[in-house]
């Protein structure tokens, strides 16, 4: 009797093993939504009825984004680009030589505008974080990470988990031909640690529908070198799509939430796509552009919102990020 226990035991282990090894393990999905850059302050810090930070004291934090809230609080990563600092002190503005030079500054309590709509990651690689030197740049770091927001500082690379899939962003400052090579070595190092590699570079030439030359031939040897995504900032104007040697680069996700200017170029996209990882380790990307207008008054409220598909600017955003015509205007 007690061998025939035995032989009992042995078998349902055997059954239990026999069924983990053969089980092939289901693909897991991740969905981001990506969006350009985002001045949650104003100009010097004022205050005065109707500016960006005048909003922010007296509206609720989810005033800005409840527009689109629906597509952020629905996936699993929402990605913005912090353009601006955030501070509670006096601090002394960095001396600049720009001929006509902008500083921009918010409280730190308006990090909130992000954390109150769904966003869980905030690029600070960009030319306005340190309008307030080093101490305001870590003063805007410091308020992000109070509101949970994973922060991606310049070239140094975050990884972020959801479902199963693991997320490599390499947010970057990339200004001049061959920029990009330093940051080559620190991809290539994502590749073999997570399953989708995100580049988010800001810089280049500002009021342009289209890409610098230079620019073009940057970001596509960023795909060459592993990244499988790169979106790019910095030109405060959407900047078509292309697929290239198995990758996407979006050249410019555009303004978003823009508190620099109540008259911005009125049309941005959120970029949104899903990754999915099969059963073999395989990454698929799926994804979509979504239409969206800064402002839909006589002037900014900073309140983006997406666009009616019955819009007959709708299709034109989509046939301009697709190559097809030369401007979403």
């Amino acid at each position: 009797m007690r061998f025939f226990r035995l032989l009992l035991a042995l078998l349902m282990f055997l059954s239990r093993l026999s069924g983990d090894i053969f089980t092939v393990p289901e693909s897991r999905s991740v969905t981001v939504s990506m969006v350009g850059d985002c001045l949650i302050s104003t100009s010097n810090g004022a205050s005065e009825a109707g500016s960006f930070n005048w909003y922010a004291a007296n509206y609720a934090p989810t005033y800005f984004f409840e527009k689109v809230a629906e597509v952020f609080t629905s996936d699993d990563l929402t990605i913005v680009n912090c353009e601006t600092a955030l501070s509670d002190r006096e601090l002394p503005r960095r001396p600049k030589a720009e001929s006509t030079p902008w500083w921009f500054v918010g409280p730190a309590s308006n990090a909130q505008i992000f954390s109150s709509s769904g966003v869980e990651m905030a690029s600070v690689a960009n030319n306005h974080t340190y309008d307030y030197g080093a101490e305001g740049y870590a003063d805007t770091v410091e308020a992000l990470k109070a509101q949970g927001l994973e922060v991606c500082e310049d070239g140094v690379p975050v990884y972020y988990e959801a479902n199963g899939v693991r997320l490599g962003v390499l947010a970057c400052g990339i200004w001049s031909p061959g920029q990009e090579g330093a940051f080559l070595g620190t991809v290539r190092a994502m590749r073999e640690n997570c399953d989708f590699v995100i580049v988010y570079p800001h810089g280049g030439a500002e009021g342009t529908f289209e890409p610098e030359e230079w620019r073009q031939a940057s970001y596509r040897r960023l795909i060459d070198g592993g990244a499988d995504l790169v979106a790019g900032n910095h030109a405060h104007r959407i900047q078509p799509l292309e697929r290239y040697n198995g990758g996407t680069i979006v050249y410019g996700l555009g303004n978003f939430c823009f508190g620099g200017n109540s008259y911005p170029n009125n049309r941005t996209v959120i970029y949104r796509f899903t990754v999915t990882v099969s059963a073999s380790g395989t990454a698929v990307m799926e994804d979509e552009i979504l239409p969206a207008y800064l402002y839909t008054g006589s002037y900014s409220v900073w309140q983006p919102s997406l666009m009616d598909p019955a819009d007959p600017n709708y299709q034109k955003v989509l046939d301009f990020m697709d190559g097809l015509i030369d401007s979403p205007m």
